[in-house]
């Protein structure tokens, strides 16, 4: 994060001329407590420091808390956040920038801190200044925290849409036009940037603000750019920075390795997803489903030992992965433990084998989160194997509970945003015990027992596994959205359709009809969507026939460059539909891939493909990825590299006109 992006908000700023007053009576501001937290601790070190922005967002902070402070404090600065229960991020490449983080459970909501000791601007602070010792001498108190005086804000902020936006947005005009009125005055920071671009430069600027000329902003802000003097070379830093930051966060002492156990349908891969997502602490999500389909089933079930073989390889890989996500200082979620071998029956030699190894290679968690789910319910959300039989695994792993260490069993009927909410209170505890302790204060020490919620009975638990149910399948037909059609009146498949997306397909039409088979007769040209999952010639001509004119029809298609008939591509899938006649064919991107599908990325829109790369920046090899992408863009042919995507097609209208 770059502080020049988090200077003051223009309700902020335009309390610039008063900043430097005292203090006013009035009704009293509400600050959150561990933010309180923090200020008191920063006072009782006898430093200075000061608060840079957002005093009007302290009672829950919505964004960063951006604080400034003296640079003699850092080499204890972690230990004044613990004490005030934050636990700190080491993130490379951000210059002085430190990054903390706490969770309040009572609010559900996670506090940052972004502390720094030094004043930079540019995405990559490439251009240093001197200027933290003599704003904190310069500091203003208000109430229970500091501020910069009104000069310093208003050069602050100046310099922040010159040197790091490169334009006036005409939401900031006003703010800006009030603190180049208060910067015409002078000031320290007024003489030092003189220094470094030129008096004429730094005239013009501000003459350009008071004048409303903001159309010349990004002119003048190049020049700046280009003029600025002092310091190191500002691009050998920021070609540093960038290079740092490749490395990725860790989170610095103990990094926890969480694991979830529960039969299927509980819940396990929706919590996990949702805790990888929405906690902002490095977080690595491992699977460690033995079983799962994979590309070479057909040839390893015909090998004596194939599927032990495989079973072994994914537990090693599985282990070794969790093991170096820790060491790498990432919080690991795992999808299945080593536990789940104690459940197995006796088996053969090989089975009781495997089942040693497993125990022997996975790391155990240090938090073990078990899954509670009625049988029924279980059975609902994915209507896999019967009630009774998850029924009698759910005892099964309430029992295994009892006898395990660090386990902690939590009802998963409730609501999945409340699960959700418990499962990262447990993270934090556990990630920073410093900071749980203070934030548990009162409350007794987590054990493994149930976490329930004695007002959800029966009805209200079938009724979230009702929803449950509907999100999970329907979470599986987002396809739809890239048509005009959202509810089809007639819906054709046909292809590699698994039970379970067949399941969601007839929740969108209860009378969708299977094209598998050759299309004549009543079933000729009645559907207005068809859905196809790496279809063969033949199924594409029924899907023809089967489709109306001005029907839509949708290929979920995979790149196979060792297919012997039909598209190996995307493009080529674009092309096929295109030469069948189809009009308004386009491509997307499943990313990361169709079964763990996040985003539905247009192909030919670059910005969107760019955001996506963004967004799993930290991913295995992702610089590397992000660079091969970014070729094939600029070649216009990323749609032959796309492993996996959807391409979207519209029948012609007949012509009626005779």
């Amino acid at each position: 994060m770059d502080i020049t992006s988090d200077l003051p908000l223009p309700e902020e700023l335009g309390r610039v001329g008063a900043l430097g007053g005292p203090d006013l009576p009035g009704k009293p501001q509400l600050i959150h407590p561990r933010v309180a937290a923090v200020f008191g601790t920063l006072d009782g070190t006898g430093l200075p420091w000061l608060l840079l922005r957002g005093e009007d967002d302290l009672a829950l902070p919505s964004g960063d808390v951006d604080i400034l402070v003296d640079k003699h404090l850092l080499s204890r600065l972690d230990d004044v956040m613990a004490a005030a229960g934050f636990c700190r991020v080491l993130a490379w490449g951000h210059g002085s920038h430190r990054f903390y983080f706490s969770y309040s459970a009572e609010d559900g909501a996670w506090i940052k801190l972004d502390v720094v000791s030094d004043l930079a601007f540019g995405s990559c602070q490439q251009w240093r200044t001197p200027w933290a010792a003599r704003c904190l001498r310069r500091r203003v108190r208000r109430g229970p925290y500091w501020t910069p005086d009104a000069a310093d804000q208003a050069w602050l902020f100046l310099l922040h849409l010159f040197m790091d936006k490169g334009e006036v947005a005409p939401e900031r005009q006003d703010l800006a036009r009030t603190a180049a009125k208060v910067a015409a005055d002078g000031g320290r920071i007024a003489e030092s940037v003189r220094r470094r671009v030129g008096a004429g430069l730094a005239t013009d600027m501000l003459n350009l603000v008071i004048a409303g000329r903001f159309e010349d902003a990004p002119a003048v802000a190049a020049r700046m750019k280009a003029s600025w003097s002092g310091g190191p070379s500002p691009a050998f830093i920021e070609v540093l920075n960038r290079t740092l930051r490749r490395s990725g966060a860790r989170l610095r002492g103990h990094t926890p390795l969480l694991g979830v156990m529960a039969p299927d349908g509980a819940g396990k891969t929706t919590l996990l997803n949702g805790l990888h997502a929405d906690v902002p602490l490095p977080t690595k999500y491992v699977y460690m489903g033995l079983w799962g389909a994979g590309p070479f089933d057909a040839v390893l079930n015909r090998i004596p030992g194939g599927r032990t073989a495989k079973k072994v390889y994914r537990l090693v890989r599985g282990g070794v992965l969790a093991r170096f996500y820790r060491r790498m200082g990432k919080v690991v979620l795992m999808d299945r433990v080593a536990y789940d071998a104690l459940l197995a029956g006796p088996g053969g030699p090989l089975a009781r084998i495997s089942n040693a190894l497993a125990l022997a290679v996975i790391p155990a968690p240090d938090v073990l989160l078990v899954l509670d789910v009625p049988g029924a319910v279980m059975f609902e959300r994915k209507g896999e194997h019967s009630p009774e039989v998850l029924e009698s695994w759910r005892n099964d792993y309430l029992q295994l509970a009892d006898r395990l260490p660090g386990s902690r069993v939590v009802d998963a009927s409730q609501p999945v945003e409340e699960v959700q909410r418990v499962a990262t209170g447990i993270i934090w505890d556990t990630c920073s015990p410093e900071a749980g302790t203070a934030a548990t204060a009162g409350r007794a020490p987590h054990r493994p027992t149930a976490v329930d919620t004695s007002t959800h009975g029966g009805t209200s638990a079938e009724a979230g596994a009702g929803e449950a149910l509907s999100l999970h399948l329907w979470r599986l037909l987002d396809w739809r959205f890239l048509l005009p059609v959202l509810q089809p009146r007639t819906l054709g498949f046909a292809g590699r359709i698994s039970a379970e997306t067949e399941s969601a397909l007839r929740l969108l039409d209860p009378r969708a009809v299977r094209l598998d088979g050759p299309v004549a007769g009543p079933d000729a040209g009645k559907c207005d969507v068809v859905l196809l999952s790496s279809p063969d010639s033949g199924q594409i001509e029924n899907a023809e026939r089967a489709l109306e004119p001005g029907g839509w029809i949708c290929v979920e298609a995979s790149r196979s460059l060792l297919r012997n008939q039909g598209p190996r591509t995307l493009r080529g899938w674009k092309r096929s539909l295109e030469r069948r006649g189809y009009q308004d064919v386009a491509v997307y991107w499943n990313a990361p891939n169709r079964d763990r599908t996040a985003r539905l990325v247009p192909v030919r829109s670059s910005v969107s493909i760019r955001d996506t790369l963004a967004l799993r920046k930290d991913v295995c090899f992702g610089a590397l990825k992000a660079a091969a992408v970014h070729t094939a863009l600029a070649l216009r042919v990323f749609d032959l590299l796309v492993p996996e995507g959807t391409v979207t097609g519209r029948r012609p209208e007949r012509n009626v006109a005779q």
